[in-house]
């Protein structure tokens, strides 16, 4: 079964006083963020008030609390946040501020935030935001798989990489680009796709990005080596593709 998110969003509360533009807006960013927990592999539990979030809390165990708010210090849900810590069940909570006060952000962690977004969201600090949370928190130590390929191995518990016994140097990015490929072993990776699985990109983004950080990667994993693991579709994407008669697992 899939971990759950319990999201809080008092959308219904603005009513009347949202212009058919923001309500547009919200109806596209709850979209948005509904499609990315999926992508994650989490449901989704939505709230709209407090007596509602405080029986669902009860009836469920989730990995995080996701909450819309546009006064954070003042949030009345804090007390069941602190209630739920004083008996022992740590709750990570993601703050997303359509406030404009200068103070919000301090205000979100005094009063126990533990991440903080402001809208309008951007996809892929979203996403990084989410999974750091769940990662600190044990929820996904397990749920991503050691690959070798060809003397390449990706570990992304310790998000090391090395190809014959070498370590290689990754950012972040490049990590998470390249274990996308090798998650997809043999298959062709379109650009469009991994825009959308490595960045957060939800759009047709003109973008250079993924030749830019292949480039890189391909002078850290195949400069040197005989067998290139890294291949170019022409028109397309990229494959990671290991040689013909070489194990993989």
């Amino acid at each position: 079964m899939n971990e759950v998110v319990v999201w809080f969003a008092p959308g219904a509360v603005l009513g009347s006083k949202e212009s058919a533009e923001d309500r547009t807006r919200r109806e596209e960013e709850h979209q948005f963020i509904e499609l990315t927990l999926h992508e994650l592999g989490l449901q989704t539990a939505l709230s709209e008030d407090l007596e509602d979030l405080r029986l669902m809390l009860s009836k469920v165990e989730p990995v995080l609390l996701l909450t819309e708010l546009y006064d954070a210090g003042g949030w009345e849900g804090w007390e069941i946040i602190a209630d739920l810590r004083e008996r022992g069940v740590f709750l990570p909570v993601v703050v997303i501020s359509g406030g404009n006060s200068e103070g919000e952000v301090v205000a979100a962690f005094e009063a126990g935030g533990n991440e903080y977004l402001k809208k309008p969201l951007h996809a892929g600090e979203f996403k990084c935001r989410v999974m750091n949370l769940l990662w600190l928190t044990g929820h996904r130590r397990g749920h991503e798989t050691r690959l070798k390929v060809d003397g390449l191995v990706l570990d992304p518990s310790r998000r090391l990489v090395s190809r014959d016994g070498n370590s290689l140097t990754l950012t972040p990015k490049e990590f998470d680009l390249l274990y996308y490929l090798a998650v997809h072993l043999g298959e062709i990776c379109p650009r469009g796709e991994i825009l959308k699985h490595v960045w957060g990109y939800h759009f047709q983004a003109d973008t250079n990005v993924v030749d830019v950080y292949i480039r890189h990667i391909r002078l850290k994993v195949d400069k040197g080596h005989r067998n290139k693991l890294i291949h170019t579709v022409r028109g397309t994407g990229y494959v990671l593709r290991a040689p013909e008669g070489v194990e993989t697992d």
